[in-house]
């Protein structure tokens, strides 16, 4: 910052009337950028015309999304292991594996899960570890791993978690044909959009797999003396392609290839096993082959019809909006030669989600625009509140062209901090037009009035807008998925006032110098010729408008005309007189009231103290309770998730899942539904890929996804409400959940009760205690989903082997072992290949074997030729096993969680579900076994303590540049009490609208008040030292007139911002875009954006008007206090040279 005083030798103003009495122009700063450009118009106006043209550019072409696109440093390994027990999964897959991730020092939290079959360890990285870096760890140590798994296992999978990996669609397929047609035509649409550049892979659900199977007959095998693994073993020798080189003959070589691979099924029929006695014996002497389906563990419906999903997900730093569009084009290429009665519905189509947003947050920066307009109109006037009024679509444009190359996309986040930044883009242009009016209107020179008059105020705005910066900086290093979640928006604020101080002190003060106007002057006339190409270019406007789109150009022209009307014959009459009579009055009264708050400065600041601490002791008596982020918000989906005990069939769960599909049909208020999507079982359809889904036989789960808020005739949180009242009640042995999809970053249940400790059984005990526990409690009524994530106790057969038997025989446990699971889960024993397509071809016992646990006694495993029955080396019985095992940093771990009901508060129900349990946390925990709270309870906690280092950090900031722009200890004293008393406002506007404190959002409002606040204070005080320094006036002079030339500025810059907040705040919505098209508003109140960020506007608004009292009056009052105190201290303690 460069700022200079003009030399002696500047020339005088023209107009000298009323120019501060001796001091010449070289007494007044200048401010260096800020002359070079006004020194230099047209190099500004070129300027000014990339900045316009760059920036509508690209906003045009930056991609949209509803949340950030952040890493989150979690991965996942998973590995399956089919038909093997928990226990069994949890000692050969998960404790392998474990051990070796175990040593990546990066690694906050290893979680685990094993139940039967699978194997899930997820590794929770620090939020500093780059994301690539901790996969490439994670692929070494798993490699390392895999010597110790079992070779029947599947490869361990790496899957990585990122927001740009949810699906942003679901193309959902339904047609009356059969499952497998539909898989088929799902895989053609699947290929065709896996085709458009920026759909990065398209997953497919649902629908029927078909295999080869080779079902044996147990009694036919022991007729001829064979095993299960005899037949496998003759289908993999048969089925195999073998290259046997090349033979020259004559002049030509030719290749000899053997091919056996099976061109039909059937074939396998006649493979011959074994022809030791001289007679062949036949796969189908012991098995029957058919190509038929594998077992069916999952169902899917979309609204009552069997349904494939196509999951879209898009690539990186993509537009949600162009690649949907694309994706929706494509589909419809194909309708054509889709099946007949195949239906095709879209749904969890972020891009209309996205677009409603966007469009919602655009239409509230318009409505606030308009509303900052309206009340510059009254403060400064026409010409004045345009000066103004210009910085904020510049400052938009130019925030615009610098997100592109950052390559930030606009999302929820950074739309909302442009609302948040939109009353305080005006805030230096104000004081900035301001001062130069003023200058004018004292008989500058408007070229010398925009240079003295930027220079005088260009220190303390700068200061300002450092300060304000300096208190959104340490949120840039807020730690943790909702750090980076959050952090698009100090990013955003910092770019966009940057970009406001730019404005304010190099294009709007050349404006100024250019076009201002006071208001008595004459107005500029054009010529004849001049008005006649106006007015062909307004034709000109108005039919090439009209050619595309009547209704705009009608609309246009009747506002044109309104607005025009409403100005010449009302507004422009209210408004003199506001300026010219009522202003004035107001500033009289506010200085007469400004110097009997002098006379009574010490009532002042201990009324201001006992009104803060008064307001504290009255919030912490009639709150609405603290949230972590919103929870009152209206719901984009609802789920209905079942779940049956562990061991049920797919049919069973789904049975259940149309029961409350029936339910839901007639509830009151499903007209508003778009669409129901049913799922049980790990495929199928599904309407929030965020929510996760079914993923066993044993659960299931019906989404209900609804239309956009303002075509709704119901209320949603009625219907949600209604629905968790209504649903599950009659169903016996299954337990039913209904809630909503959540918003924003990925967050724990608010009731999240981890208990660990060695034994997985007394865990499952415990577990049921504490569920036993609530569950008789009154609070069981306020709970929604109450689990433990310990399953429950699994059906088990155990198979126990007498090693000395089966040593006579010379057979070991593991040919025990796998001679069962072939029978009984069944072998890959090779692929059948037809075209692009592949299937497996599985050999097992049939079906009628192993549906009977009786049918393991004729079982006979083979032993050097030898059929050896079963029962003869091992025996059985049948009991229950471990659903699940789960471990957290390799210590095993149950975890009983729960989500609260619509309407309550989560944590008033978590302190409620905390006393319930002290005396069973005291006395009734085993030595070595551990019980705490985590999920949304720790979360909370680490923002809370995170928000408070940021605010006190953000203070810290800001005091030291106010020290540095003061050059004084006592000044920035002054300025930081009133933003710690501003803060009453904030407790006082929760208490009025009855608004819990959101610790995310009003802790972030908090924030930014606190920068805010002192922006006023700073342009004040400066002033006021000015008139002491420079016009020798004495303090109560200096404060009451500085008080009163500086109370427009800061009313002004206090309303707007204020104002910018209010269309979010109150929740309007109103669409210009429709309005201008289609005559279509759509007026409407409320919404997602309204109740998300709803708490932080009401903060910002209610501090800052509150605020503006404290700058107006406690600033002034403390001044005066400090500067008597400091001289009579001086008195005290000081002698003069005279005296000495």
């Amino acid at each position: 910052m460069t700022i200079t005083h003009s030399s002696g030798d500047d020339s005088r103003p023209k107009q000298s009337r009323n120019i501060q009495g001796d001091r010449s122009p070289g007494d007044y700063k200048e401010f260096a950028p800020t002359s070079w450009a006004i020194d230099h118009g047209t190099s500004v106006g070129v300027l000014l015309f990339f900045i316009i043209v760059l920036g509508v550019f690209s906003y045009r072409i930056i991609p949209r999304e509803s949340f950030p696109e952040i890493e989150i440093p979690t991965i996942a390994i998973n590995t399956v292991y089919p038909g093997v027990s928990p226990a069994d999964i949890e000692s050969l897959l998960t404790r392998p594996l474990e051990e070796e991730l175990s040593t990546i020092s990066d690694i906050k939290d290893l979680t685990s899960t094993s139940v039967e079959g699978y194997s899930s360890i997820v590794a929770e990285f620090e939020a500093s570890v780059n994301l690539d870096e901790a996969l490439q760890k994670i692929r070494e140590k798993v490699d390392l791993a895999k010597a110790e798994l079992p070779a029947e296992a599947e490869d361990p999978s790496i899957l990585e978690f990122s927001f740009s990996e949810i699906p942003i669609m679901q193309v959902n397929l339904a047609g009356q044909y059969d499952l497998v047609r539909l898989k088929e035509v799902g895989e053609d649409i699947q290929e065709r959009i896996e085709q458009i550049p920026s759909v990065l892979r398209v997953g497919i659900r649902g629908g029927l797999e078909r295999e080869v199977q080779v079902d044996v007959q147990l009694d036919r095998l022991q007729f001829y003396g064979l095993s299960i693994n005899d037949v496998i073993e003759a289908i993999r020798d048969e089925n195999v392609n073998i290259p046997g080189g090349s033979i020259d003959v004559g002049s030509f070589t030719y290749l000899v290839r053997v091919d056996g691979e099976f061109d039909d099924p059937t074939a396998i029929n006649d493979l011959v096993i074994e022809a030791d006695s001289g007679r062949p014996v036949y796969v189908r002497d012991v098995a029957r082959v058919e190509f038929g389906f594998q077992d069916r563990t999952s169902f899917a419906r979309l609204d009552d019809f069997p349904v494939v999903t196509l999951d879209v997900i898009k690539r990186s730093g993509y537009s949600i909006i162009e690649t949907s569009d694309l994706v929706k084009a494509a589909v419809l290429d194909l309708e054509a030669v889709l099946p007949p009665t195949t239906v095709v519905k879209i749904t969890s189509d972020q891009s209309t989600q996205v677009a409603d947003m966007v469009s919602n947050l655009e239409n509230n920066i318009i409505s606030g625009l308009i509303l900052i307009i309206i009340i510059l109109l009254f403060f400064l006037g026409v010409g004045n509140s345009l000066f103004v009024a210009i910085s904020i679509p510049l400052s938009m444009l130019l925030t615009f062209v610098v997100l592109n190359a950052l390559e930030i996309t606009l999302n929820m986040v950074v739309l909302f901090s442009l609302i948040l930044a939109l009353g305080m883009l005006v805030d230096n242009a104000i004081v900035v037009v301001e001062n130069i009016y003023r200058y004018v209107e004292e008989g500058w020179d408007k070229r010398e009035a925009a240079k003295k008059a930027t220079g005088e105020v260009a220190g303390p705005v700068i200061a300002a807008t450092l300060t304000t910066l300096a208190a959104f900086a340490p949120l840039m290093f807020w730690p943790g998925e909702v750090g980076k979640f959050m952090g698009f928006m100090p990013i955003t604020l910092i770019i966009a006032l940057s970009s406001s101080l730019f404005v304010a002190l190099v294009i709007v003060p050349t404006l100024c110098a250019t076009f201002l106007r006071l208001d008595h002057e004459p107005k500029s006339v054009l010529t004849p010729v001049a008005r006649r190409i106006f007015i062909a270019m307004l034709v000109l406007s108005f039919t090439a408008i009209a050619s595309i789109n009547p209704v705009t150009a009608m609309v246009g022209l009747a506002l044109v005309v309104v607005v025009f009307a409403t100005y010449r014959f009302f507004v422009r009459n209210i408004s003199r007189k506001f300026q010219d009579i009522w202003v004035p009055k107001v500033i009289t009264v506010y200085g007469r009231q400004l110097e009997s708050a002098l006379n009574h400065s010490k009532s002042v600041v201990a009324g201001s103290v006992l009104g803060l601490v008064f307001t504290l002791f009255l919030f912490s008596r009639a709150n609405s309770g603290v949230e972590f982020f919103p929870e009152d918000m209206p719901p984009e989906d609802i789920m209905v998730d079942v779940q049956l005990p562990v061991g049920s069939r797919a049919e069973a769960t789904d049975e259940v899942a149309r029961q409350m599909e029936i339910a839901i049909a007639s509830a009151n208020g499903i007209v508003d539904a778009a669409s129901v999507v049913a799922t049980v079982g790990g495929s199928g359809g599904g309407s929030n890929p965020m929510g996760g889904g079914a993923s066993g036989p044993n659960t299931g789960r019906v989404t209900v996804s609804l239309v956009e808020f303002g075509s709704r005739q119901f209320d949603a949180t009625n219907l949600l409400a209604d629905m968790q009242n209504a649903l599950g009640t009659n169903v016996a042995g299954a337990e039913v959940t209904v809630d909503q999809t959540s918003e924003g970053p990925s967050q724990g249940l608010p009731i999240n009760i981890e208990v660990t400790g060695e034994n997985p059984q007394i865990l499952k005990e415990l577990s049921d205690k504490i569920l036993s526990i609530l569950q008789n409690n009154s609070v069981y009524g306020k709970l929604v989903g109450l689990e433990s994530d310990l399953d429950q106790a699994r059906p088990e057969l155990s198979v126990y082997v007498d090693r000395e038997k089966a040593a006579i025989y010379g057979i070991s446990s593991r040919e025990v072992g796998l001679a069962i699971r072939s029978a009984i889960q069944g072998v890959e024993a090779a692929k059948y290949r037809t075209g692009s397509d592949e299937y497996d071809i599985v050999v097992r016992l049939g079906q009628q074997y192993r549906d009977e646990l009786e049918s393991l006694r004729e079982l006979t495993v083979v032993s050097e030729g030898n059929q050896i029955p079963l029962l003869s080396v091992a025996d059985w019985e049948v009991g229950e096993g471990l659903g699940s095992i789960r471990r957290k940093n390799q210590i095993r771990m149950a975890t009983i969680s729960a989500d609260t009901r619509t309407g309550l508060n989560s944590n008033a129900v978590l302190e409620e579900v905390m006393s319930v349990l002290t005396n069973f946390a005291e006395t009734g925990m085993p030595v070595g076994y551990q019980l705490r709270y985590t999920g949304q309870a720790e979360d909370q906690k680490e923002a809370m303590d995170f928000l408070v280092v940021a605010f006190l950090l953000g203070l810290g900031l800001i005091a030291l540049i106010l020290v540095t722009q003061f050059n004084s200890v006592i000044k920035p004293v002054i300025i930081l009490a009133s933003v710690l008393l501003s803060t009453a406002g904030v407790f006082l506007g929760l208490i009025i609208f009855r608004m819990p404190f959101v610790i995310i959002m009003t802790g972030v409002g908090l924030i930014s008040l606190a920068g805010i606040v002192v922006n006023n204070a700073i342009v004040l005080i400066d002033y006021i030292d000015v008139l002491r320094s420079r016009d020798g006036l004495g303090i109560r002079e200096a404060l009451i007139r500085g008080g009163q030339v500086r109370f427009r500025p800061v009313i002004l810059t206090a309303v707007t911002t204020a104002l910018g907040l209010v269309p979010l705040a109150i929740g309007l919505n109103f669409d210009f875009v429709g309005l201008f098209t289609k005559l279509n508003p759509d007026l409407y109140w409320g919404g997602m954006q309204a109740a998300w960020w709803g708490p932080m506007a009401i903060a910002v608004i209610v501090g800052i008007l509150f605020a503006t009292f404290l700058t107006l009056v406690l600033v002034p009052v403390l001044y005066y206090l400090f500067d008597n105190t400091v001289r009579l201290i001086r008195r005290k303690f000081t002698i003069s040279e005279q005296a000495l």
